[in-house]
Order: structure tokens, then C-alpha cells, then sequence
């Protein structure tokens, strides 16, 4: 059970390396069916790389959020590319009596990258 544990944090750590090198600070994940899809582990890996993750997105909400951020969905960590990223000055996760919101601000639009 060790070797599977191992295996499965380098092919973790792998995975959120790629996204760091791919020059990414703000990960934004669509909820999925699989519970598992996104763990503990790698949202850990992510953090002490600097990158700020957000989770649990609802598939209604993407085509809005891509739309206003100018980003791409990316289904496969191969096709993550700077062009489809979106840019903005600014992201912060803030505290609210009814939860918690992400503010982006400063949000450039293509023609403006």
C-alpha cells in the first residue's frame, strides 16, 4: 500500500507541476461527479506552489466566467496554454456573513493581452 501512495503523490506532484510551469496562479475547477476528482493532496501541492485554487464552479456557470475572465476551458493538463488563459489584476477570496466570494478585478480583455 506505501508504493501506491508514493505513485500516487508523484504523479500528483507531477501534475501540479505541470500547471505551475505552464505559468498558471489561479486554477478555477469545474465540479465534477467524480468525487475524487480534485484531492486534498493537490490542493495542497498547489497552494505551497502559490497557486490559488477554486473549486466546485458549477458547469452552468463556465461559458459566463470564460466569457467575462477571456480564459478557455482546458480539459487536458496537455492543452494548458498561455492563450487560453485569461489575465486580471487582481484575485482575492473574501469572507462574507454568507459565505465566501472571489473577487476579480482588473480583468483585461484578449486585445488588451
Amino acid at each position: 500500500m506505501d508504493r501506491v501512495a508514493k505513485e500516487t503523490r508523484a504523479y500528483l506532484l507531477k501534475l501540479c507541476k505541470q500547471i505551475k510551469d505552464a505559468g498558471v496562479n489561479v486554477l478555477l475547477i469545474q465540479k465534477s461527479v467524480l468525487r475524487d476528482a480534485v484531492t486534498p493532496q493537490s490542493l495542497d501541492f498547489l497552494a505551497k506552489m502559490g497557486i490559488m485554487t477554486i473549486t466546485n464552479i458549477e458547469r452552468n456557470d463556465i461559458d459566463f466566467i470564460t466569457r467575462t475572465l477571456g480564459c478557455l476551458p482546458v480539459a487536458n493538463i496537455d492543452n494548458l496554454k498561455p492563450e487560453k488563459f485569461g489575465h486580471a489584476d487582481s484575485v482575492v477570496q473574501e469572507s462574507t456573513p454568507s459565505g465566501k466570494i472571489v473577487r476579480v478585478t482588473g480583468v483585461h480583455t484578449p486585445a488588451e493581452n
